[in-house]
């Protein structure tokens, strides 16, 4: 396939970069950041340690998809290009921390599906500067087999935490991390920002498994959110749930960059609490009609409370297990 350059398609009249951030920016996402393709290897290299370690648990899928998460090229042959998107999903919630938690990106509907649209649209938007088809775009929100969080960090968006959580200095690690693999050569890519975390520690010391090994390094096997989303099987006696009873918010709950003199609320509702779940996330279980406590959740009840939700991916044996666990 033929690629182009942005002056090669002779659009002399139009920043393409420019209207794309506009674009971005109306579709909600509150950051947009452009890098050049290149091979990663220093990051494969660091994934492939990670991988041999077994700090993957058995999450199988992120071996298999290697090759790719190392050369986008596999996935798009003639890519030139990655735009890395943001989109904040912190609502004006706390959790009620005596009681059984859930992770901040599930209170709401399941980000996926509020996404992908919107990349859908702004791919077609990309494409359409080459009414000929010569402008290509694949995109992905936290499913493909792409480093996202690497992208992020070369396209500027935000820089890589010491809970591997990449940050942002205006919206915190609140965001969901969206990209575009295209085979447009931009005319100028944007920079890494400065890695802020200095000494800071917070993060490490505080995760209550120890699964923060070392700097920038997570070992799933001792990770509270791959327990309550991914493994399916047993949770071992020596996880202390903490309290969750899916996915896991310690590590960024403690960062200064989380703190309320940095965290803008979302403006997109999708990710509030429903008038169902909402109850559970303050830690309210009225008896009787209404939400249930969770110790009375059925199948049916958890199939209706989380229809739209990212819990409903650990499915009901695995609530009722968290919850036990917890």
């Amino acid at each position: 396939m033929k690629t182009f350059s942005l002056l090669s398609l002779n659009f002399a009249a139009r920043n393409i970069k420019s209207q794309i951030t506009d674009k971005a920016k109306e579709l909600g996402f509150v950051k947009t950041g452009f890098a050049k393709f290149e091979i990663l290897e220093k990051e494969s290299l660091n994934m492939r340690k990670w991988l041999d370690e077994g700090m993957q648990a058995d999450m199988g899928w992120i071996e298999k998809g290697f090759d790719k998460r190392k050369n986008i090229r596999l996935i798009l042959p003639d890519a030139k290009s990655v735009i890395s998107l943001a989109y904040n999903y912190y609502t004006p919630f706390e959790h009620d921390e005596s009681k059984p938690k859930i992770s901040r990106y599930a209170w709401g509907n399941d980000y996926h599906k509020i996404l992908k649209p919107k990349l859908k649209e702004l791919t077609k938007t990309l494409e359409s500067f080459s009414p000929a088809g010569e402008i290509t775009g694949v995109y992905y929100v936290d499913y493909g087999p792409v480093m996202d969080k690497a992208w992020a960090v070369k396209a500027g968006v935000g820089w890589m935490g010491k809970h591997t959580n990449i940050i942002n200095p205006e919206y915190g690690s609140w965001i969901f991390l969206c990209e575009i693999i295209s085979n447009l050569e931009f005319d100028e890519y944007d920079s890494p920002l400065e890695d802020m975390c200095g000494s800071c520690s917070l993060c490490i010391s505080a995760c209550p498994t120890g699964a923060i090994t070392d700097e920038y390094v997570v070992d799933a096997n001792k990770c509270i959110s791959y327990h309550t989303i991914e493994n399916r099987a047993e949770i071992p006696e020596s996880i202390n749930l903490d309290g969750w009873i899916f996915g896991c918010d310690v590590c960024q709950d403690v960062c200064p960059y989380n703190s309320p003199k940095y965290n803008h609320v979302t403006e997109d509702k999708n990710f509030y609490p429903s008038a169902s779940t909402l109850p559970l996330i303050k830690g309210e279980y009225p008896q009787g009609e209404g939400v249930k406590q969770l110790e009375e959740i059925t199948e049916a009840d958890f199939n209706t409370l989380f229809a739209d939700s990212p819990v409903k991916r650990t499915k009901f044996s695995g609530w009722k297990r968290n919850l036990e666990k917890s």
